[in-house]
């Protein structure tokens, strides 16, 4: 089984492992070690501190740039400010490639006529650099399209816009299965084996039985841990 990433805490016996080939369930039903171990991985996974380690092969990684977690499925956004720049920054880069270069040029062309036009009328002299391809991203207000139907969609796209973006290899939700039912889930489960990312659901109960494509650390109200799955995978 290919580990994308094996996460680590000094309170988890058994690490979690994230893989393409199964999705691992983190339930903790303990309320005040569910705030406590997902505010620490949210701000890990943020750039913060915490006691969390991230290894690959046995050495670390950053777990910044390889993952995120959305801690709200009724408020994420993919045109969030970090997303958006992300998505300026990658138009950029795609814009010194081709033919890209010669078109900006004769859009400044255009706009340096229009400018003229327009300086002309006035008084006094104006002057004006001119526009980069970052300038024009940013100034068309270039976002991401809100064209899906349902929370699977979005979330979908949020996976394919972080790993194209950033190139993120593992994602973290949050009482994800509260929201989406299991068809769903599977459908998600099915996306995340093709792009080749592990997957992470932190839970704050067990809600129903796992999915065959899930394995399941439940940290109990006594902070007792059970495993569910483990000898199926």
């Amino acid at each position: 089984m290919e580990e994308i990433v094996k996460i680590y805490h000094p309170s988890l016996e058994t690490p979690l492992v994230l893989s393409p080939a199964s999705v691992q369930v983190l339930v903790i039903e303990a309320p005040r070690e569910f705030y406590r171990l997902t505010g620490m991985l949210d701000a890990q996974l943020g750039g913060g501190e915490g006691e969390f380690s991230f290894l690959r092969d046995e050495k670390p990684i950053s777990a910044e740039r390889e993952g995120t977690i959305v801690c709200d499925a009724f408020h994420f956004d993919l045109n969030e400010k970090k997303v958006i720049n992300l998505l300026v920054k990658r138009l950029t880069e795609l814009s010194r490639e081709g033919t890209a270069q010669y078109a900006l040029s004769k859009i400044n062309g255009e706009i340096e006529r229009f400018l003229f036009e327009i300086f002309s009328a006035l008084p006094f002299s104006l002057t004006h650099d001119e526009f980069s391809a970052e300038d024009l991203f940013k100034g068309g207000n270039v976002r991401f399209e809100k064209t899906y139907d349902s929370l699977l969609e979005k979330t979908v796209c949020f996976i394919n816009a972080m790993i194209a973006l950033k190139g993120c290899r593992f994602f973290a939700f949050v009482n994800l299965k509260a929201v989406l039912g299991d068809e769903e889930l599977r459908e998600l489960y099915h996306h995340c084996e093709m792009e080749k990312v592990g997957l992470l659901l932190l839970e704050s109960g067990k809600l129903r039985p796992l999915l065959p494509e899930e394995r399941a650390i439940i940290i109990t109200e006594d902070l007792c841990e059970i495993l569910e799955n483990y000898g199926e995978m």
